[in-house]
């Protein structure tokens, strides 16, 4: 298959539900010879800050490795999951290893797909260290069949009820599903979901380290991110794996806290603690700016109670719909929100609604991850 190809294969099946079960990955992996058994790894999960952990291990550790980074989802385009020393994987690259993997497919879901395909890829680039990162839960996540050197644990919150369960140590659990006999946690979990890692690292005789934030400047913005350098840094001292703090000041990654301009930041707080976690970034800016603006698009299985946490810094919500058959309804999202907002479906011409209002305004762009796609 060609790249377009593999992309409509892709397509085809984009929808289909998870499998949270291993059984179809392990018989696909190994039929490729278990490609992901031919380099070091590191493996991450978590709530949030997964993906600003990953970038920033990858960021520190390329000038000592050739870095594999897997991580999900994509913004613009699906090269973007598979990466090696920041580079995307190429269009031809993508196609062989991707081909290569489907001559195997057995009722796959399009997750397990491109798992086996990154996996694939990076044996046939000899890289020397991949880190990869957790697409949903832990325990039945299609990565969790590599032995890493570490596993980490960011944090624990309410995400994915019907998949993980309804409490914080359900989900803690399958979190932690990720931790392997006698291999170090990392994690700055806290509370229920702390104890939970605890006991399951215990029975694992699994040594865990708890992060901290940490000041060392980045080039990544908003505090939030000192705690997700915290993970990365303690993960980095505890492995003894070398590494420059002078690369770390040239860490990317788009779709968080990411001003695309001046006035316009674009945050994939897509889940109720990210919103938290926006909210207390934009309270700190908000007195620099006469009014916040608002544009906001969701997926139907996101939990809507984040709203209330954009509503609470918004003088004015803009609703839209991101480019996903999963795609919430904007007239849905009104009947949530009290304060003012308006409705205009196109993401583009709402960016540009939002731009109309006159005034020194921070326009912010968020919810769901598709929703961001379409402005970097």
């Amino acid at each position: 298959m060609n790249y377009k190809e593999c992309l409509k294969t892709l397509k085809k099946i984009e929808n289909n539900s998870y499998n949270l079960d291993l059984a179809n990955i392990k018989s696909l992996t190994k039929k490729l010879g278990n490609p992901q058994n031919k380099y070091k790894t590191i493996h991450v999960a978590g709530t949030n800050g997964k993906g600003s952990v990953c970038a920033i291990l990858s960021a520190a550790l390329k000038p000592s490795y050739n870095v594999g980074l897997y991580t999900s989802p994509h913004l613009k385009k699906i090269n973007e999951r598979i990466r090696i020393d920041d580079q995307d994987i190429s269009d031809d690259d993508f196609a062989e290893a991707f081909s290569e993997v489907y001559e195997h497919y057995n009722k796959q879901t399009y997750f397990e797909l491109l798992t086996a395909t990154a996996f694939l890829h990076f044996a046939k680039q000899n890289i020397e260290l991949a880190i990869i990162e957790v697409g949903l839960g832990g325990r039945l996540d299609a990565t969790n069949i590599i032995s890493p050197l570490v596993s980490i644990i960011t944090n624990i919150s309410l995400e994915h009820q019907e998949f993980l369960g309804d409490s914080i140590e359900e989900i803690a659990k399958e979190k932690a599903g990720i931790i392997k006999k006698n291999t170090p946690v990392i994690t700055a979990a806290v509370g229920t979901a702390l104890e939970t890692i605890k006991q399951i690292a215990k029975e694992k005789e699994s040594p865990v380290k708890i992060a901290k934030p940490s000041n060392f400047p980045i080039n990544l913005k908003g505090d939030f991110q000192k705690i997700n350098l915290g993970i990365a840094l303690k993960t980095l001292d505890f492995t003894n794996l070398p590494y420059q703090e002078e690369s770390l000041e040239e860490i990317k990654w788009q779709g968080r806290f990411h001003f695309i301009e001046k006035n316009v930041l674009i945050d994939s707080a897509h889940n109720l603690d990210g919103s938290n976690t926006l909210k207390e970034e934009i309270l700190k800016i908000k007195d620099n700016y006469d009014k916040i603006i608002s544009v906001v698009g969701l997926l139907k299985d996101k939990d809507k109670s984040m709203i209330k946490n954009i509503e609470d810094f918004s003088d004015k919500i803009i609703l839209t719909k991101p480019d996903s058959p999963r795609a919430e309804e904007p007239k849905t999202l009104k009947e949530l929100t009290k304060n003012p907002s308006t409705i205009t479906s196109n993401p583009e011409q709402a960016l540009k609604k939002a731009k109309s209002i006159k005034g020194n305004n921070l326009i912010v762009i968020t919810g769901s991850t598709y929703l961001i796609g379409e402005f970097v």
